[in-house]
């Protein structure tokens, strides 16, 4: 048993812990709106530097089957931000940052660890860089599936109206051609938005298959954003 001066010694050494460990919450609490600023500010430019990307060499990324996949990436990092911007509960909002930041250092960290190397050996794919481009192809599926739904219901709902309007028209020439004009804008809007659900349907099928072209590609990208970052956070200190 512990005698009386064994038991006060206990409970001092108690105290003194929970002293030090309700300092540390503080000190914690106080640095948490710094942590945040300076995680939010580490994203945004991840995501500045894709958007730069995107639109560089004549935009030519954008026609390239990998960019479905960095857009639905990057507009993935700016919801995220916008969030957490409004959240009042900032410690939860550090947290939801910090995991889309572990997040992006999975993905990134072999290609990494491969440029370090002065590209000395062959890239290869890991558990962690799959398991977040996975995540990027399904939140992309998932658009895909609503953009196409909400799509066909515009289409049926024009050629009702289209076709309403037919039937109650005048037989003028005028106005034959004004239905006529619209007709073909919708038809070339289809055929537009056609090719645009098939170019987001083979970059899903791409990653589902592994295509380590389109792995590679997606990979270089996110990593050159976070390196250009790197150097632009260097450039303003």
């Amino acid at each position: 048993m512990i005698g009386h001066p064994g038991l006060a010694l206990a409970w001092l050494t108690i105290a003194v812990h929970s002293g030090t460990a309700l300092k540390t919450e503080v000190l914690r609490a106080a640095d948490v709106e710094d942590a945040f600023v300076t995680l939010h500010v580490k994203l945004h430019s991840t995501v500045a530097g894709l958007q730069e990307q995107l639109n560089n060499n004549n935009r030519e990324l954008r026609k390239a089957l990998v960019s479905p996949l960095l857009v639905e990436f990057q507009r993935g990092l700016e919801r995220l931000l916008s969030d957490t911007m409004h959240m009042k509960d900032k410690r939860a909002a550090l947290a939801e940052l910090r995991s889309a930041d572990a997040s992006l250092q999975r993905l990134i960290s072999s290609y990494s660890a491969w440029e370090a190397s002065h590209r000395s050996y062959r890239l290869s794919t890991d558990s962690g860089l799959l398991l977040e481009v996975a995540k990027t192809a399904t939140s992309l599926e998932t658009q895909l599936l609503h953009m196409q739904k909400a799509f066909q219901t515009k289409k049926r709902s024009n050629e009702m109206r289209l076709k309403a309007m037919w039937l109650r028209l005048s037989a003028t020439k005028s106005n034959k051609d004004a239905l006529q004009r619209e007709e073909e804008y919708f038809n070339k809007l289809s055929a537009k938005r056609s090719k645009q659900f098939a170019k987001i349907r083979s970059a899903v099928d791409a990653i589902s298959n592994k295509d380590p072209k389109l792995l590679f590609g997606f990979v270089r990208a996110v990593h050159d954003a976070t390196v250009n970052d790197d150097l632009h956070a260097m450039a303003i200190q």
